[in-house]
């Protein structure tokens, strides 16, 4: 029986249908597939708060010198306190944050950023994570030239918790943790501001020393660590390929980060996700993720839309990764401002949009 899991594209030939699959917790719950006569990703035309888009990092309106602040600027928000943020950084922070709401994962989209943080200090780089828990306080420093950050902020704790036991992280060789170094008192500043980030806006301090100085850590465990996207091992299921591998979750499993990288597999079949809305940020090449090859691309797919995405399997390679969030998220004015409707066959700009363009 010839297997429809992974239903071709229109164009690919005739068949007797159209496989769909419809899951309940990503690909871990109850799942149902119907034929249908038609291709379902395909549409005509969407308006609303609930229809898939995308948009580029560098395309967001970012706020500058005029923010005394210098905070993230938010992209996509939920009603259970999930938020998405970007930050554009060219010279060290003028604030010391701590976010008494959330745990923070700051992917490194591009150039080089030091993190000072309550626990030490760790430099970071384009494609690197950076989980930063809950009410630790850091203050960020791009090395070299301006740095773009994706920030995911989960009121639930962030762990690396791999789909594989073992081979798809290296802890030894790959997860690196913050670490104190020491300073002199004579650099130390004579005043700090430091910002609580709440949900009902920022309380700021004004501090006399610097809360980040410190001697050496002396117990427990250092919660501020990183890892690099290429340094997450691909996996496949033989022979079809099946979904992708998540490797961070939140504990109370309403956040899934998943590695999207260029691996040999199927394409993926024509998917309604019942309960998490889908996020993938395109990171690098060269090779293209179906009609997405602008790296800081990033994509949109609310739960319940129908959706089939690009194949992953590209011979010359590329970087992504896939977030899926059970609360449901809504652009920002920001977002949406840059943003595009998605068409959720090959991921690029909707066929009517690009017809308004014209």
């Amino acid at each position: 029986m010839k297997d429809n899991r992974f239903g071709p594209a229109p164009g690919d030939g005739a068949v007797a249908g159209q496989g769909e699959l419809w899951t309940r917790d990503g690909f871990n719950g109850t799942c149902s597939m119907v034929l249908r006569p038609h291709y379902a990703p395909a549409y005509l035309s969407a308006h609303g708060p609930h229809a898939p888009r995308h948009f580029q990092l560098d395309k967001l309106a970012m706020s500058h010198g005029d923010d005394a602040l210098a905070m993230p600027v938010p992209v996509a928000s939920s009603r259970k306190g999930v938020q998405l943020s970007a930050a554009l950084q060219d010279q060290e922070a003028p604030i010391v944050v701590r976010n008494v709401e959330a745990d923070e994962l700051h992917f490194v989209h591009r150039g080089e950023v030091r993190f000072e943080t309550d626990c030490g200090v760790l430099d970071a780089q384009a494609g690197d994570f950076v989980c930063i828990p809950r009410s630790v306080a850091y203050r960020t420093t791009p090395q070299g030239g301006p740095a773009w950050r994706f920030i995911v902020e989960s009121p639930s704790p962030l762990r690396l918790n791999p789909q594989t036991p073992s081979g798809m992280i290296n802890f030894a060789r790959d997860v690196h943790y913050a670490r104190v170094e020491p300073q002199q008192d004579d650099h130390a500043p004579t005043e700090v501001t430091l910002v609580l980030k709440a949900e009902d806006g920022p309380t700021v301090f004004r501090l006399a020393q610097d809360p980040l100085r410190a001697v050496a850590h002396v117990y427990g465990n250092v919660p501020v660590w990183k890892v690099n996207l290429a340094n997450v091992q691909v996996g496949t299921y033989l022979p079809h390929g099946g979904p992708p591998f998540q490797f961070i979750t939140s504990d109370d499993g309403e956040i899934m980060i998943y590695t999207l990288c260029a691996r040999t597999t199927q394409r993926p079949p024509i998917h309604v996700n019942a309960d998490f809305d889908e996020v993938i940020l395109y990171h690098a090449g060269p090779g293209a993720w179906g009609d997405v090859s602008e790296p800081g691309t990033v994509s949109w797919v609310p739960k319940g839309v129908i959706h089939q995405g690009p194949s992953e399997d590209v011979p010359q390679g590329y970087q992504a990764w896939l977030l899926e969030t059970r609360p449901t998220l809504r652009l920002t004015p920001v977002a949406l401002e840059a943003s595009a409707l998605l068409d959720t066959r090959e991921y690029g700009i909707h066929p009517s949009e690009l017809a308004m363009q014209r």
